[in-house]
């Protein structure tokens, strides 16, 4: 291809064999001291791929990998902030579950503490039932005795 030092947007095939190229060369990891060097190397190496059409130096191909980089990273926050509603959802849904889990706990604590209420109150009730029977019982024995007596 045909180098220009007209400014142009770069390709999805040139940021590819970029970030292939950056993939095989790992210029980021040189010693401090030799980035610069590292990244001439490869826009050296760019350059020279039949398939890379720009005219590049080191400090481009850096600037345009950060970029890229850059903009991936922005792209995982927002899916992470999309997906970070959707853990929302998920917590408000976890947060609803454990309430609705001690509200039935409570609802049936409450029936059962009615039951045995109304249980009490039964056998209170027969309580009183015998207790006037027997009430009854020895009245009628007491004045069958004043009857008899």
């Amino acid at each position: 291809m045909a180098y220009t030092d007209k400014r142009r947007n770069w390709s999805q095939e040139d940021d590819l064999t970029l970030l292939k190229q950056v993939t095989a060369d790992t210029p980021f990891a040189a010693e401090k001291g030799q980035l610069r060097k590292a990244w001439q190397g490869l826009a050296e190496t760019l350059m020279s791929c039949e398939n890379f059409g720009r005219v590049v130096d080191g400090k481009k191909v850096q600037n345009r990998f950060q970029a890229l980089v850059d903009e991936h990273r922005k792209f995982d926050a927002t899916s992470a902030r999309l997906s970070g509603s959707d853990q929302e959802e998920k917590e408000k849904h976890m947060l609803l579950d454990d309430i609705i889990t001690l509200l039935d706990d409570v609802k049936a604590e409450q029936q059962k503490t009615e039951a045995q209420k109304r249980s009490q109150d039964q056998d209170d009730k027969d309580k009183v039932e015998q207790a006037a029977i027997t009430i009854g019982h020895e009245h009628s024995h007491e004045n069958h005795r004043r009857n008899i007596g």
